[in-house]
């Protein structure tokens, strides 16, 4: 018996020939210097301190009058009948 094969194309392909093109510049490494950084992340570490410290936190914002306002109203409308019964007695 032979063996038929799967894909004739995939197992014999034809020769690839093209041509290489060259890059036209070369990379230029860039050099860091450590104590630039040291000093760039220190300015940075010290800005981020400083935010902190400034931003207040969430708990020490006042509450705003409207929602007094609101709660107080919403208070009345549900004692409103009570009120009712104990003034007609």
């Amino acid at each position: 018996m032979e063996s038929v094969s799967v894909n004739q194309h995939m197992k014999n392909t034809g020769f690839n020939v093209g041509t290489i093109v060259p890059p036209d510049k070369f990379y230029k490494p860039v050099l860091y210097s450590d104590a630039k950084a040291s000093k760039d992340f220190q300015i940075l570490n010290k800005d981020i301190y400083e935010g902190k410290k400034k931003a207040k936190k969430l708990n020490e914002k006042k509450t705003p009058k409207s929602v007094f306002v609101f709660l107080g109203i919403a208070s009345l409308a549900t004692l409103l009948p009570f009120l009712k019964k104990l003034i007609k007695k």
